[in-house]
């Protein structure tokens, strides 16, 4: 089976608290707004924020986005320490598109791997991240070649939030609230080492296109997420999860950790609920949000870096990933250690 062989994660060295980022956005002395960041159950996140970006508009700030994300990604890949020649196949992610050359394009000529490196770049996937990514990667590789694929997952929340005006919806102060920035580069072979991927599945939700979406306008940008977006996610997680897991004969029971997006509060309590499982079989995701937030595309990435770092867990493990993204999608992979 292909293995996650290889994953680093890579933020801005900039972290600030709810009250700094309140400061920055304005918002401090608001009553929704600091009842919003005091609930969020985030209390710091890694975040290149600053001033005089806010007094920017999306499309003043693409140059310092741009920069700030193949920071974070050569960050990443250089902690892999991978010898470039091996790499056959590079997907990057993101939110949104910057336009070209994408951060593959540049990840490849940074790093001078082979020039006839395949390489993608995918937007829209957000926290469903890793288990579409991996799907794609995993079927690009050339089992006879021996290459491996490389996945960076980047996101510069930074330079999506404004200051939030009066007129605004309210889901706009509720996305400043948990979102943080964010990078996480990871290794997939057909190895001997690291957590093999045995399953995966996607699920997108019918009806549901509206519930997460970007918010771009010539003066405002936000990423609106629905007040029902963990109702909606959650509703039809348990027969989800059931059904895909009986396909490799398993129950949740047969389920040694679960590896969790960490997109909300909120989201986290209704998954939690609606699979039945406790607080501590979750703690690794509700850890992850309260010290990075919400990092969009990588967020699961630093769930499952901290799995396995804090986890231990032993060979022959079986982990259940759980992401929710826009769409709404939902995705599942099961995990091998």
């Amino acid at each position: 089976m292909p293995r996650i062989s290889g994953l680093t994660v890579s933020e801005p060295d900039t972290t600030l608290s709810q009250s700094d980022v309140l400061a920055l956005l304005e918002l401090d002395g608001d009553p929704f707004a600091e009842r919003v960041f005091d609930r969020a159950a985030v209390t710091t996140r890694s975040l290149g924020l600053r001033p005089a970006m806010l007094a920017r508009t999306l499309q003043g700030r693409t140059p310092w986005t741009e920069d700030q994300l193949f920071e974070y990604a050569v960050e990443a890949v250089e902690r892999l320490a991978l010898d470039p020649s091996e790499i056959g196949t590079v997907v990057t992610a993101s939110l949104y598109s910057l336009g070209g050359p994408t951060l593959a394009h540049r990840l490849v000529e940074h790093f001078r791997m082979d020039p006839a490196t395949d390489k993608y770049h995918v937007v829209g996937v957000g926290c469903a991240s890793a288990v579409p990514l991996v799907r794609l990667v995993i079927q690009s590789l050339d089992t006879h070649s021996g290459k491996k694929g490389l996945i960076v997952a980047a996101e510069s929340m930074s330079g999506l939030m404004t200051r939030a005006t009066p007129g605004d919806q309210r889901s706009k102060t509720v996305g400043s609230a948990i979102f943080g920035d964010g990078c996480a580069a990871a290794v997939i072979e057909h190895g001997t080492t690291g957590p093999a991927v045995a399953a995966s599945k996607v699920h997108q939700i019918q009806g549901t296109l509206d519930v997460v979406r970007m918010e771009l306008s010539d003066e405002d940008s936000y990423l609106h997420l629905e007040r029902d977006l963990p109702d909606v996610a959650a509703a039809s997680l348990p027969d989800l999860v059931d059904e895909f897991l009986e396909t490799v004969d398993l129950t949740r029971d047969g389920v040694d950790c679960w590896i969790v997006h960490p997109g909300g509060r909120r989201i986290l309590d209704c998954v939690r609920d609606a699979l039945a499982l406790s607080r501590a079989q979750l703690q690794l995701s509700y850890d992850v949000l309260a010290t990075r937030g919400n990092v969009g595309t990588p967020s699961i990435f630093y769930v499952l870096s901290e799995t396995t770092k804090r986890g231990h867990p032993a060979p022959g493990e079986r982990g259940l990933m759980v992401t929710v993204g826009p769409g709404v999608t939902v995705g599942l992979m099961l995990l091998v250690f």
